[in-house]
């Protein structure tokens, strides 16, 4: 039980860092919506070298992993339900043990996703804050999006 407590204890490290990291995505994309135009690209450039990075460490996990990580999204996807009546079900240690380990892997893989994404977003607001700029500055107006569409 010590070690799941410690496996529980860093996986909630990783979800206040997940929380940071989202904390510091907003607020960089804030502050961007005020720079200069070359501080904006700048910007742009260095977030474009963090999701490359991301993008990389992603990839080679996932080699390491032989591909564990892709396969490990899509069945969460897949077979959430399907856990859930398998845990329900289980009587036996060691079908629970192993639930458990698979469970403290997805949760890993779910947190190295969240992370990339949180890093995709802030690149895609930086993007858009740059193009804005360049429309505004070529055709010297600021840009009419769509209305936001609806959920």
């Amino acid at each position: 039980m010590a070690k799941l407590d410690e496996r529980l204890s860093k996986l909630s490290g990783k979800l206040a860092d997940l929380s940071v990291k989202a904390d510091e995505a907003s607020k960089e994309v804030q502050a961007a919506r005020e720079l200069k135009e070359e501080a904006v690209k700048d910007k742009i450039e260095t977030v474009r070298g963090d999701v490359a990075a991301m993008e990389e460490n992603l990839r080679i996990e996932g080699e390491e992993k032989k591909g564990k990580f892709r396969s490990a999204v899509l069945k969460a996807r897949m077979t959430v339900e399907a856990k859930v009546e398998d845990h329900r079900e289980a009587r036996d240690k060691r079908f629970l043990e192993d639930y458990m380990d698979s469970q403290l892997i997805h949760i890993v893989d779910c947190y190295d996703t969240a992370a990339y994404l949180i890093a995709e977003a802030e690149l895609s607001v930086l993007e858009l804050i740059d193009a804005a700029n360049e429309y505004e500055q070529r055709f010297g107006e600021k840009p009419e999006v769509a209305d936001e569409p609806e959920a």
